[in-house]
């Protein structure tokens, strides 16, 4: 019982915001820590988030027996989600409309995916008052770990450097893997970073619905993805 209660008072999502922001805010000097330089990459680099990853998939398999006291909507009061004939209808023009778009006009598409994305998840945000919390704090995990980019910057700089910490970056490290089999420079795909972006936020809102303990997953996922990919951008920036 004491557990519980101990565990009911620990600020989940408060800590996974101040994670994500030391992350991002410590990138470049934990770089210059490794005494990597442009030649040479520090086994220490890869090293750190690779032992961080397989702490975090451990805890991840023991949230099924922490006690982890859920939100005000457990299993049995969650609405499920229904999908009526119109919305399927919708959805099938949509995805018909998009697959040309997406052939010609990459970024505009990508661009409109995002914009509905974030009205999703601020309509979300509204709606459930309750998940409140847990979605800001999935955008932090996103955006966060590339808070170096905006640290020396003027303010113009710093507004153009946030959104593209929200809209771009966080997706950068599974657009630079996709990049390889599809033999294309990773920075000639920024409409793939955009629309997998998107992707994320949709996804992590759908799993804040399930419960605390998948969201605790996602959002350990999340970070990790954010992190990996802030550290290979700023070696990239600086090599």
């Amino acid at each position: 019982m004491k557990i519980s209660k101990l565990a009911a008072r620990v600020p989940i999502y408060p800590l996974f915001i101040a994670a994500s922001l030391l992350v991002g805010w410590f990138m470049p000097d934990f770089y210059a820590w490794t005494d990597s330089d442009q030649s040479r990459p520090s086994p220490l680099l890869w090293n750190l988030p690779m032992w961080s990853a397989i702490a975090s998939l451990v805890f991840c398999l023991a949230l099924p027996w922490l006690p982890i006291t859920p939100g005000k909507l457990d299993d049995s009061q969650r609405t499920p989600m229904r999908f009526s004939v119109r919305a399927l209808l919708l959805l099938t023009a949509g995805v018909a409309i998009a697959i040309p778009m997406l052939a010609k006009f990459p970024i505009v598409l990508s661009g409109i995916v995002c914009i509905g994305a974030f009205a999703y998840f601020a309509a979300f945000g509204a709606r459930h008052p309750e998940h409140r919390m847990a979605a800001v704090t999935l955008v932090a995990c996103m955006a966060l770990p590339y808070s170096w980019m905006v640290g020396d910057e003027d303010i113009g700089n710093v507004l153009f450097g946030l959104m593209i910490m929200l809209v771009e970056m966080p997706a950068f490290l599974p657009t630079a893997l996709l990049s390889i089999p599809l033999e294309q420079y990773v920075f000639d795909m920024q409409w793939l970073a955009v629309l997998l972006n998107a992707l994320e936020i949709i996804i992590g809102i759908w799993i804040i619905r399930l419960g605390p303990r998948r969201t605790i997953a996602y959002l350990l996922l999340v970070i990790q993805m954010s992190a990996v990919g802030s550290l290979a951008f700023y070696a990239m920036c600086v090599a």
